[in-house]
């Protein structure tokens, strides 16, 4: 059957479709902000004086920053990859300059290139590594004066061209702040091919913004980006390039640890969200701020380690959900396994606990639920925690398959409960 070239899907290349199958990141903040204690836009924010916060590099000794250890939390946690802010928008590199200026971790207290612990530790775990580089830059003199933005745009690409040549292989870079000058020529093209002419096959990120999420940018882009917002289904029909999409998100209001912000988000929160974002095939960027020091924070360490607990019983098939046009009722989703399309997930939320009335809060109770849409006949449906086969049936006639599912066994809550769906084949068309 021929397909009209306006409905047709592009093939992702490669790199894309290996990167949809990350699922889960780590995102770090951290840099001279981190020593103020009061979020990564603290300069901006609080108008503190180029002045006042040229002293921080003096106090900024990083003791407390070790990679190895970022990494094994993240590898626990189910992550495939991480981000680390090599310059933020203060303008300060955590990676050796090398004669550009003398504003980076090498010329602090710290004494150390900072970035390039952090790729070595990473690769060592067998994560994937991405820079995010800011293109905003509040230090930089050339920046904003008048007749000098080719000066300005010349430093970005000679500092971007210093990450790709000695730190070995890159797997993505993560850039944010054209929408902070939008009336400008950012002349992506030339940013651009310094990466690809050394690393042909990382992935670029350029941060649409929370006021732009979603927004096809540069053809050389290759994730879609949503800024603290849930993804939503991809129209990828038509277009010329398919895109990955991606979800950065913070654990509570701040990017760069603020200590007073106390919003912290739940394991529970990050699990839903997770969940939501694989949904549509999208990765979850889950950001941390390390302490002035460089530590992750307890709290932090904790949630992750749960989170990590979860995708370990009962979602580790995550990583290669392909998204379905399949319905379910409410919040629940279906999926679709890209090795195995023969095998499905139901995503299952607000499920009550065998026994304990007492203690849930608005659970729904054991009961049907029913998926409608095109499924090869259905040979078994079970919890993918606790392998428990659920009774299920299935009209072909109406589409539909109904399956009951039964309650949490006392002694257990996993927020977003998944259930498989083992077919004899692949959906019919």
């Amino acid at each position: 059957m021929n397909i009209e070239p306006s409905k047709q899907i592009p093939v992702p290349l490669p790199r894309i479709a290996a990167f949809e199958r990350y699922g889960f990141g780590l995102f770090l903040h951290y840099g001279l902000y981190s020593l103020l204690g009061q979020g990564e836009w603290a300069k901006h924010h609080l108008k503190v004086s180029q002045e006042d916060y040229q002293k921080l590099p003096a106090r900024f000794d990083a003791a407390d920053f070790e990679p190895a250890k970022i990494a094994e939390l993240a590898r626990k946690a189910g992550m495939k990859y991480v981000c680390l802010t090599t310059r933020h928008h203060d303008g300060f590199s955590l990676y050796d300059t090398r004669g550009l200026n003398t504003w980076d971790a090498p010329h602090s207290a710290a004494g150390r290139d900072l970035v390039g612990e952090y790729a070595s530790a990473m690769r060592e775990a067998g994560l994937a590594v991405f820079f995010y580089h800011t293109t905003l830059d509040w230090w930089h003199p050339d920046f904003d004066a008048p007749g000098r933005w080719g000066n300005y745009l010349d430093y970005l690409n000679r500092s971007v061209e210093i990450l790709c040549t000695h730190y070995g292989r890159i797997d993505g870079f993560w850039f944010d702040g054209n929408w902070a000058r939008k009336d400008r020529d950012w002349q992506e093209d030339k940013l651009y091919a310094v990466i690809r002419k050394r690393h042909p096959e990382a992935i670029i990120v350029n941060n649409s913004s929370t006021a732009a999420r979603g927004k096809i940018g540069h053809p050389d882009v290759d994730v879609l980006t949503f800024e603290q917002g849930r993804p939503t289904a991809i129209q990828r029909a038509g277009t010329t390039k398919y895109l990955a999409a991606e979800m950065c998100e913070t654990i509570n209001s701040h990017w760069g640890i603020a200590d007073y912000d106390l919003s912290q988000k739940s394991p529970s929160d990050i699990i839903d969200r997770l969940a939501s974002c694989r949904r549509f095939g999208a990765n979850l960027l889950l950001n941390i701020g390390p302490t002035a020091a460089g530590a992750v924070p307890d709290y932090d360490k904790a949630l992750l380690e749960i989170v990590g607990r979860w995708i370990e019983k009962c979602a580790s098939f995550l990583y290669k959900a392909v998204p379905t046009s399949l319905k379910a009722r409410g919040q629940d989703f279906v999926v679709q396994d890209g090795d195995d399309p023969s095998t499905y997930y139901y995503f299952l939320h607000n499920l009550a606990i065998s026994g304990n009335q007492h203690l849930h809060s608005g659970e729904a109770g054991e009961g049907l639920k029913t998926v409608q849409g095109a499924l090869a006949p259905v040979r078994s449906v079970q919890w993918t925690d606790n392998g428990e086969s659920l009774v299920f049936s299935q009209d072909a006639v109406l589409g539909a398959l109904t399956f009951n599912a039964t309650n949490y066994p006392y002694g257990r809550q996993l927020v977003v409960r998944v259930a498989k769906i083992e077919t004899s084949g692949a959906a019919r068309p």
